[in-house]
């Protein structure tokens, strides 16, 4: 990041490809729909970069691109026009002749009923568990981007894990 911010565009690039991944797996757990997913990541990294200038090395980078995630996840809910726009990406089924579609239906059954449990969850609940179990990050980590102390996160993942066994069982 300093590197890009000192003029290399290169070294901002090498940001985008190394994160990209996570970010979108994380920004399409948070908003609810994969859909939204590659706009918010996109967003993410603009406003990065448009941030370059002024960035200054205070922790870590991840801790300090999943705060800007979030706050483009928030930009997501309050903006009826992105609403509008998104598709859900389970309502298309491909056209396979195999055995196989069956598999992939109650597969992506499953995935909706996960999905549909994270969303009952409370904002700083869903954040929790994206994070760890989409961004892949630890409970340090966690901490870092949240703002919250390792016992609050682990409090939040405890309480959600619990949350989303309740309502997976009664669906």
């Amino acid at each position: 990041m300093l590197l890009a911010r000192g003029g290399l565009d290169a070294a901002f690039d090498a940001l985008v490809r190394r994160h990209q991944r996570r970010v979108l797996r994380v920004a399409s757990r948070l908003a609810g729909r994969s859909s939204l997913a590659p706009d918010l990541a996109q967003n993410t990294f603009i406003a990065i970069y448009r941030a370059l200038p002024k960035y200054q090395a205070r922790g870590k980078f991840s801790a300090y691109l999943y705060r800007v995630l979030l706050t483009q996840c928030r930009l997501s809910y309050r903006s009826a026009h992105v609403e509008n726009h998104a598709l859900d990406r389970f309502s298309q089924i491909p056209a396979e002749t195999s055995g196989a579609v069956e598999d992939i239906i109650l597969a992506r059954e499953r995935q909706r009923e996960v999905e549909l449990a994270l969303d009952c969850l409370s904002p700083k609940l869903r954040q929790a568990v994206v994070l760890r179990y989409s961004g892949e990050l630890s409970y340090d980590e966690i901490a870092e981007v949240l703002s919250v102390p390792v016992g609050t996160v682990k409090r939040r993942l405890f309480d959600a894990m619990e949350k989303l066994r309740q309502n997976l069982e009664d669906a």
